[in-house]
């Protein structure tokens, strides 16, 4: 954890980097405080793209978060290279295998499902899945999804 606390742009306090993650341009890498991301994740920021994870989130194993990109009207495709940042807001849950592609707004409060292609902004307070990702539903607000955290913490006590 030392070694990406030195090299990002910024680690936000508590933040949990797991061994095995790899990350290209680790100093266009933003992660907030609280966050978890697990062994097998890529972020892939490139010279002119950045990626910024909100606080308190959790990015399951063998995501892949990528930045750079090229424009399909320009041949030879490899002539122009073109980077469009990508950011998670807070809270956000991001499940095994997901690809996060480049130019994506992930919103606060979202949940993306295990082996979704991410290739358009997903809503704040949305479930999304599937190839290419889709909404699935809206989920119920900030304000009850806590609530509901804290419900499940007393049971736990009681138990």
């Amino acid at each position: 954890m030392l070694r990406w606390r030195i090299r990002l742009a910024h680690v936000g306090e508590g933040a949990m980097i797991c061994p095995g993650v790899k990350i290209g341009f680790p100093k266009h890498v933003r992660v907030g405080a609280g966050t978890v991301i697990a062994g097998g994740v890529s972020c892939h920021a490139a010279s002119q793209g950045f990626i910024t994870i909100g606080e308190r989130c959790a990015i399951a194993a063998y995501t892949k978060i990528i930045t750079p990109t090229h424009d399909p009207a320009v041949l030879p495709v490899a002539s122009v290279g073109i980077n469009r940042s990508v950011t998670i807001g807070d809270d956000v849950w991001i499940g095994t295998a997901v690809l996060i592609l480049p130019g994506v707004n992930i919103g606060s409060d979202a949940i993306v499902a295990a082996g979704a292609v991410v290739t358009r902004d997903v809503p704040p307070d949305t479930l999304v899945a599937g190839v290419p990702a889709r909404i699935i539903k809206a989920l119920p607000s900030r304000e009850e999804r806590f609530a509901n955290g804290i419900k499940l913490k007393e049971q736990r006590r009681e138990h």
